[in-house]
């Protein structure tokens, strides 16, 4: 294995690769399995967002990857963030807001999917990297953010501070909550997590209601922290 060839990093986006862009795709390949078979007992089961540097891959490549890395160690990957794409160089953005504490300590990290019946509650910000699956609940003294759908109930601005917000890479919430003020979805038909398409939202409130919009730099730009 070419040690070089295929480099994993973590940040608070979730995981980066890095691949090399002349090693022959084939033998790329064979890099990335045996790189990720390495880390099984770290990844396997997490749930994270991926994104993908060095080399551009087509679909079909991109794919392969994708499929390599999940049989290698069992990580399941939320989702690719293209970083030439604006809405999710934006929803980086977002996240940096969101843990624009204080004190470094006041934000943190929550890696996994919450299920039906599960409650997590914070002081600070918090980033999820995983879903919140309906019937779950995440509450907040400060922003949430959710790298992964978001189909639970979150309550951010918990004692009641307005200027927070709630933010996930596919918003499809049964209900937001942002200091005193609410907002419901209306009720749809259960659809698979495969069927949602990556689209960053943000929640927040603005003259007395709450507004979900994509997230844009103007929005950003209004918040405060």
């Amino acid at each position: 294995m070419n040690t070089n060839s295929v480099i994993i990093k973590c940040n608070k986006y979730g995981l980066i690769v890095i691949l090399d862009e002349n090693l022959p795709f084939e033998e790329l390949i064979k890099d990335v399995e045996d790189k990720f078979k390495e880390s099984a007992k770290f990844f396997k089961n997490a749930k994270m967002a991926m994104t993908i540097r060095g080399r551009s891959l087509t679909q079909a490549e991109e794919k392969q990857v994708v499929e390599t890395i999940v049989d290698s160690c069992g990580l399941h990957i939320l989702c690719i963030i293209d970083e030439d794409r604006k809405e999710e160089l934006l929803f980086h953005q977002a996240v940096d807001k969101a843990m624009e504490e204080k004190d470094a300590e006041d934000g943190w990290f929550y890696r996994g999917t919450l299920r039906s019946g599960q409650v997590l509650e914070s002081e600070h910000s918090i980033v999820i990297i995983g879903d919140v699956n309906p019937g779950a609940n995440v509450t907040s003294k400060g922003n949430i953010v959710v790298l992964g759908s978001l189909r639970g109930i979150a309550y951010a601005g918990a004692t009641g501070d307005r200027n927070c917000f709630v933010a996930a890479l596919v918003m499809k919430p049964i209900q937001v909550k942002i200091a005193d003020k609410m907002a419901r979805s209306a009720i749809t038909k259960r659809v698979d997590d495969a069927e949602y398409k990556l689209d960053p939202k943000i929640a927040y409130v603005k003259e007395d209601h709450i507004y979900v919009k994509p997230i844009s730099q103007e929005i950003l730009g209004e918040l405060s922290v």
